[in-house]
């Protein structure tokens, strides 16, 4: 039996369209979107379908109905990489019983993740409520202005108001930990710990007052997963000990301080699926024990954390991304490299400084494609009369691509869809978004290494992020959940504070009518 079929799977939703923000990608291929954001109000009309934007809506943004003056709460769980169908098999299967408790009280759906679906990019989108064309960040590295030089954006990179920021004007107390792209650490009404990429602990703390009760706990920004294949037992006890550290500091941070909203992201579940997924999809394989055994200390967390939440308080169970099984590893770079569009000065260049002069295009992760122009880089060759023909030979040749090897998904087609950055993003940092965005299939794990010479590959990684069934529940029934993208929580759960979403949120207030 092929290991991908050896754990069954729920059945993914029939309407996968692509959106990101207010852009997505209808079944046939078209793209819809809406220059503005439209919101579903408290007095939304009683049919979900009825109150469903048209794509081709242009209609401002909502007037947000008055609220009463009683204190209101909203608390949110980031699972980072967990997929509405890993969710669905494991409560099936009596690994995470208090979840499953939890479950038939409210919405579970499917979410549509960033483009790319990449965790800086989706909970970014997360916490603006928009997308990279407005908050600004397209990947883990980029590319400073006029350079060739790549650096890992941060906080200080993101150029939108977080939902946290504008609660917090409305006088909303915050306690923020973990999620990912918020280091360094920056003053908020409220409490925040960074998430990944923190590589000071420090600096990753507001108020510093906090740090002294962090490291009390034992507190870890993340597991040690460099190698994780190569030291598994080292691995998971390291995972255990960091999931018990968080619950730790969660818990007392619930009990102990004032709070209108909370949010706590619980990344160890990303770091598990990338190197352990091909034992979780195998039963008879060494680690799929301990694998479940992580799922069912992560249920008692999640059934304490519940029962901490003051009675009757929202709570949103979240995911940036799902997981898949990896078929292969692709590498766009190589076949650039073959059609003698990418050269390097280097036979084994380490980045893109190795670049030639006379590059035409590269790739960076995870499959964001950036032609050498004039005047954006500082030896860009590319002119604006060779752009579009050089675009539309690029994306031509990647979706023609395939892949003959045995058991290949997607009929042996890595690439499906190749999008323009004005059909995915729009906003004041357009001018730095990537000219196309390659959309993989499932199975198919882009990576932008610069000197591989092949196509295709593996690592030691196993698990693969996917964008359409991240996962959404929350403890409500009736939210109108079809189409439902991740730019979509913030407004959420700004509007269950009593607080109105701003007008330049891309997503669209998810509650029952």
């Amino acid at each position: 039996m092929d290991k991908a079929e050896a754990v069954p799977r729920p059945a993914k939703p029939a309407r996968q369209t692509l959106r990101s923000g207010s852009a997505w990608l209808e079944d046939d291929g078209s793209v819809a979107r809406t220059d503005r954001p439209t919101v579903f109000t408290f007095a939304a009309p009683a049919s979900p379908a009825a109150a469903r934007p048209s794509h081709d809506s242009r209609t401002p943004h909502a007037r947000f109905p008055s609220r009463p003056e009683t204190r209101s709460r909203v608390a949110v769980i980031g699972l980072d990489g967990v997929g509405l169908p890993l969710v669905q098999d494991l409560t099936a299967r009596g690994v995470m019983p208090r979840l499953a408790a939890l479950l038939p009280a409210g919405t579970a759906a499917p979410m549509r993740s960033s483009i790319p679906t990449i965790s800086s990019v989706s909970w970014t989108g997360f916490m603006t409520g928009q997308n990279p064309g407005k908050h600004g960040i397209y990947g883990f590295t980029d590319v400073k202005p006029g350079t060739l030089t790549t650096f890992f954006p941060n906080f200080g990179n993101v150029k939108s108001e977080t939902l946290w920021d504008v609660a917090g004007r409305a006088g909303k107390r915050a306690i923020v930990l973990n999620v990912p792209n918020t280091y360094p650490a920056r003053a908020l009404n409220g409490l925040l710990v960074s998430g990944f990429v923190a590589v000071n602990l420090e600096r990753a703390v507001y108020p510093p007052e906090l740090l002294p009760r962090l490291r009390e706990d034992g507190y870890k920004i993340d597991v040690d997963y460099l190698n994780a294949d190569q030291r598994p037992e080292a691995f998971f006890a390291d995972l255990a000990a960091t999931l018990d550290a968080r619950r730790r500091v969660y818990l007392r941070l619930l009990a102990d301080e004032p709070w209108d909203l909370f949010i706590g992201v619980i990344t160890e579940c990303d770091r598990l699926h990338h190197y352990f997924w091909s034992q979780y999809v195998d039963p008879a394989a060494p680690h799929h024990a301990p694998f479940l055994d992580f799922y069912r200390r992560l249920d008692d967390l999640l059934g304490a954390l519940a029962e901490a939440l003051p009675a009757g308080t929202p709570l949103f169970l979240v995911a940036d991304h799902g997981h898949t099984l990896i078929h292969r590893e692709f590498y766009p770079n190589a076949w650039l490299r073959a059609e003698g569009l990418l050269r390097f000065t280097s036979e084994t260049p380490k980045g893109l400084a190795d670049v030639d002069p006379a590059s035409k295009v590269f790739v960076l992760d995870p499959g964001r494609v950036y032609l050498h122009r004039r005047g954006r880089f500082p030896l860009g060759t590319v002119g604006p009369a060779e752009a579009e023909d050089l675009l539309a030979r690029v994306r031509a040749g990647l979706l023609a691509l395939r892949d003959a090897s045995p058991g290949a998904p997607a009929g042996g087609r890595p690439v499906p869809r190749v999008f323009g950055r004005d059909e995915l993003y729009h906003g004041p940092e357009l001018d730095r978004a990537p000219d196309l965005v390659v959309h993989f299939a499932d199975g198919y794990d882009p990576k932008g290494a610069l000197a591989k010479r092949e196509l295709f590959g593996r690592s030691a990684l196993t698990g693969m992020h996917t964008y359409a069934d991240s996962l959404f529940f929350v403890n409500r029934p009736g939210v109108p959940a079809d189409g439902l993208d991740i730019v979509d929580l913030a407004p959420t759960v700004l509007a269950l504070l009593g607080v109105e979403p701003p007008p330049n949120m891309d997503g669209r207030v998810r509650l029952p009518p």
